[in-house]
């Protein structure tokens, strides 16, 4: 009996020592680890070749399945940064009966991971976009990102504005700001070198509480998602080299967008400020604004319904020929 309470005690304590080395984050959780919690029925793994060589991207094809419905409307979503497709949960289950709909985890994010030479820019992830949808043999969709999602959606537009229909930003970077205090921090050199070996859960908890208008609304379920994806094997490290690579974003080709543009802002965003979405609508040419009293960083996240029945009006009103969508305006939501 002794030895076996010995054991036991044993036991409780590797158990104690191994919760807390977790919830430090000083634990990789391995890629099958992750997967085997965050990949449902709809996941799909695909190898990309040229600059996405060595890295098998995920995302889940959802809503209107192709082969019943070979001319529904498709819809790619791309998700912000330390965020994953998981991020869209509520706009899949709010649009899923109206469009085909495909959610990426951006290389670096989620159970997509990291680059092996830990390279990333804009450009690197256009290309990942282009080369899924090609793959996909899905010639033109809608497009819908946030914040660094959105980044990569205009510049892909731009891009590519044969294969974009209409554009959607939520919160989208685009536009030079300060960062947030704790992306600041994530940029100096003792945090920045140390985000590999130690990611506290209680940093996850107070970042979601600065990205949402109401914290109340963070979920315990959703502070473990964001915190087990930030530790599969990578991420951490890739967090800080995104950050680098879009310190100075390059806006001058804002005006060159020339698709239908909807842009969805929260007032309460203190990340990314309300005025950049009216820079956004003064500079592309016939955009549409709505903001959201009380929102922060990501709508689609904390307004799903909201947010998605606006995104979907948007994307499914006749557009008279030619191309002219409503005129600029700032549509304040209440909640």
């Amino acid at each position: 009996m002794k030895l076996f309470i010995s054991a036991l005690i044993a036991v409780v304590l590797l158990v104690s020592m191994y919760s807390g080395r977790y919830y430090m984050g000083f634990v990789d959780l391995a890629p099958d680890v992750v997967n085997s919690r965050y990949a449902n029925d709809e996941s799909k793994f695909i190898a990309l070749g040229s600059l996405q060589k060595g890295i098998e991207v995920h995302y889940r094809d959802e809503g209107l399945n192709a082969e019943e419905n070979p001319d529904a409307p498709v819809l790619f979503l791309l998700h912000g940064i330390m965020a994953s497709l998981h991020t869209w949960d509520g706009w899949v289950e709010n649009l899923q009966d109206d469009f085909r709909i495909i959610r990426v985890d951006i290389p670096g994010f989620g159970l997509t991971g990291p680059y092996a030479d830990g390279i990333y820019n804009v450009e690197r992830a256009v290309d990942m976009l282009n080369q899924l949808s090609s793959e996909l043999k899905i010639e033109s969709f809608s497009l819908a990102g946030n914040s660094m999602g959105g980044l990569i959606s205009w510049n892909f537009a731009v891009q590519y504005p044969e294969k974009v229909e209409r554009l959607i930003l939520l919160d989208s970077a685009g536009y030079s700001f300060d960062l947030p205090v704790m992306l600041k921090l994530l940029r100096t050199p003792i945090l920045k070198d140390s985000m590999a070996f130690v990611t506290p859960k209680f940093i996850v908890t107070q970042t979601l509480s600065e990205v949402y208008g109401d914290d109340s609304k963070v979920t315990d379920e959703t502070i473990e998602r964001y915190h087990q994806l930030m530790l599969r094997e990578g991420n951490r490290t890739a967090v800080v080299s995104v950050l680098e690579s879009i310190s100075d974003v390059e806006n001058d080709k804002i005006k060159q967008l020339k698709v239908p543009t909807l842009i969805q802002w929260g007032e309460a965003d203190n990340w990314i400020p309300l005025a950049h979405a009216e820079n956004f609508a003064a500079e592309i040419e016939g955009a549409k604004l709505i903001t959201y009293p009380g929102v922060g960083h990501i709508p689609m996240e904390e307004i799903p319904q909201q947010s998605a029945n606006d995104a979907k009006d948007f994307l499914l009103y006749v557009i008279e020929e030619p191309q002219n969508i409503e005129p600029m305006q700032v549509t304040p939501v209440t909640l």
